[in-house]
């Protein structure tokens, strides 16, 4: 009898040391489900962290994209516009130099006309002079030739 109340003894023990494994046991799951569930709940948020930034990162290249499109856009206008602007004063320009070159001929032929002039007026001078010494030769010795 004593041998029967040491193995319920044991027994109990043993059932008791059994409960208190499978109660360890239970622990250690529901701690490992918990780190697994931690685990795959840190994976999550972190993967959405990422994929937060990566859709950051992509909004922010399309709208640098947007920006470099527009600046180069504006250049190309500016320099379109400034293209524009030196032809147009090219054209002045031109329009200038043609209009002092159509001056400068005009005086140019105004200037060789009026040197003609003069030359022809001091030919005309001078041979009117040339017709008064001849004159006046002619009366000298006419008027010698009576003395």
């Amino acid at each position: 009898m004593q041998r029967d109340i040491d193995n319920e003894d044991e027994l109990q023990g043993a059932l008791t040391e059994n409960r208190y494994l499978k109660d360890t046991v239970e622990a250690m799951r529901k701690q490992l489900e918990f780190c697994q569930f931690d685990k795959e709940d840190s994976i999550r948020r972190s993967a959405a962290a990422a994929n937060a930034e990566i859709s950051q990162l992509q909004a922010t290249i399309v709208e640098l994209r947007k920006e470099l499109q527009r600046v180069g856009q504006e250049k190309d206008d500016e320099v379109q516009k400034t293209a524009a602007t030196m032809a147009d004063e090219t054209k002045q320009i031109k329009a200038i130099v043609a209009g002092m070159r159509r001056e400068m001929e005009a005086m140019s032929f105004e200037f060789d006309e009026r040197i003609d002039n003069e030359r022809a007026a001091h030919r005309a001078e001078i041979k009117q002079l040339h017709k008064t010494i001849q004159a006046l030769r002619r009366e000298l010795e006419d008027k010698h030739t009576q003395i």
